[in-house]
């Protein structure tokens, strides 16, 4: 599943390439979340990857009632971003017990413990995020990231980040 604002830097056209390459057959893909511009493009191009039939768009905001439903139906929250700062996804994936595949981009790869609660790969780089989703597919695999996740403890992130207005 792939969840947020849909926007070219986050990569879904990746994640739709990666997906026609590296996915078993079975898995399919929700993209849930506002699309910049619609969903006409990357319908498009599943379709001619041949995707079509397993890829939902849930196109809209996510209220936050629906959140824990929607997360509950997904093996995975998948963070395709070709560049990034930061983002509170991997956070909300992990208190709902999913794993994240992701790339390196940002601060993505500090949040996901690559092997552990996720999986890691290079930004914009087709093939190696079709090299997670097989990884990710292998026996065993999903629930043994599973298994490795945590709800993180914000904490010492929000003292930072406020120690850090208080002394400017």
């Amino acid at each position: 599943m792939f969840f947020g604002i849909v926007r070219p830097y986050k990569g879904v056209d990746v994640l739709l390439r990666a997906l026609a390459e590296g996915a078993p057959e079975d898995v399919t893909l929700t993209v849930a979340g506002e699309f910049w511009g619609g969903s006409t493009d990357l319908a498009d191009l599943a379709g001619e990857l041949g995707v079509a039939d397993r890829v939902r768009f849930r196109e809209g905001y996510v209220p936050a009632d629906e959140l824990p439903g929607l997360l509950a139906g997904a093996d995975a929250l998948v963070l395709p971003y070709r560049s990034a700062t930061a983002t509170q996804n991997v956070w909300l994936a992990h208190e709902h017990g999913l794993p994240v595949i992701a790339t390196r981009a940002g601060t993505l790869a500090d949040h996901v413990r690559d092997g552990v609660d996720g999986l890691l790969c290079e930004p914009g780089d087709v093939a190696d995020l079709a090299r997670a989703l097989a990884a990710f597919y292998e026996p065993g695999t999903p629930a043994r990231l599973r298994e490795g996740v945590r709800p993180v403890d914000a904490e010492p992130y929000w003292r930072a980040y406020t120690d850090r207005l208080l002394s400017a």
